[in-house]
């Protein structure tokens, strides 16, 4: 199921999170760190699909990670995020995910990609190498002891390289019938760079307790790439002492997009959502 996000929905759940934090009870904490870098682990489901065609064809119908290539949905990946505080009010922020997914199967319907029709019954094995970089400035448009609050544009790179091997009944794009193929092999790859905007804000509830929220959201067409992103993120922060913590996070990730190249055109539908566990050092 998709989920819809728009800017007006950022602004009043960043309204109704800020607005309560005001409400808390004061402490002498502060939030002054130039450096802090999280190193966790997402347990989270995921809902992905894609299809690739000839761009003198039609798209055909999108083949689906889970339910047609027999992904689970739920995975385990680790991460590593920082920011680094350039001046008061400045700051930039990096977060990098691998992700590697794999299958065997028998597909229990026909499957298209790139105009190549991998028909029911055939078996076939799948591995999928995704890269995710996420770069963004943040600009803190209110900064006090406890609370900060700031604005960010950037970058949302997903670098996406599927491989499929089948054998079975395969007709191909030339072809009127289709025939029995024991090597059929494609290899499909999606490089999906996306603008991105939002808001967050971190509040130092207590010396030892931290709360944060980001949302971001773009919808945009220029050159060969059309898209929508979306993400939410709400967590807290526990430290043992003034470097060294831990930190519980839930999240929401939905992304859609096209690209269109010279041969061919692909689209892929990208979300997730789940919780990130995950150790956290500032200085």
């Amino acid at each position: 199921m998709r989920f819809n996000i728009g800017i007006n929905t950022i602004s009043k759940v960043l309204l109704i999170f800020v607005s309560g934090l005001f409400f808390s009870v004061p402490t002498l904490a502060d939030i002054n760190e130039i450096y802090h870098l999280s190193i966790g682990t997402n347990i989270e489901r995921y809902n992905s699909q894609f299809s690739i065609d000839s761009n003198n064809q039609t798209t055909g119908a999108a083949v689906d990670f889970e339910d047609d290539l027999g992904y689970d949905s739920k995975i385990s990946t680790l991460w590593i995020s920082g920011w680094y505080r350039v001046g008061d009010l400045h700051r930039i922020r990096m977060t990098y995910t691998p992700l590697i997914r794999s299958a065997r199967a028998r597909s229990t319907k026909d499957i298209t990609i790139n105009n190549t029709i991998i028909k029911a019954g055939a078996t076939f094995s799948a591995d999928t190498k995704t890269d995710i970089l996420d770069f963004s400035y943040i600009y803190s448009f209110h900064k006090s002891q406890q609370l900060e609050m700031g604005i960010s544009a950037g970058i949302y790179w997903l670098s996406n390289n599927t491989r499929i091997l089948a054998a079975g009944e395969i007709q191909s794009e030339n072809e009127d019938q289709p025939s029995f193929k024991s090597d059929y092999f494609t290899e499909q790859k999606i490089q999906a760079p996306m603008p991105l905007i939002g808001a967050s804000a971190v509040y130092q509830i207590t010396d030892d307790w931290r709360a944060n929220v980001a949302l971001r959201y773009l919808s945009v067409q220029f050159n060969d790439i059309d898209g929508r992103i979306a993400s939410a993120e709400f967590g807290t922060e526990y430290y043992f002492n003034e470097n060294w913590g831990a930190g519980l996070s839930i999240n929401y990730f939905d992304l859609d997009i096209k690209t269109i190249g010279l041969l061919s055109s692909a689209t892929l539908g990208w979300s997730h959502n789940g919780l990130q566990v995950y150790a956290t050092f500032k200085y």
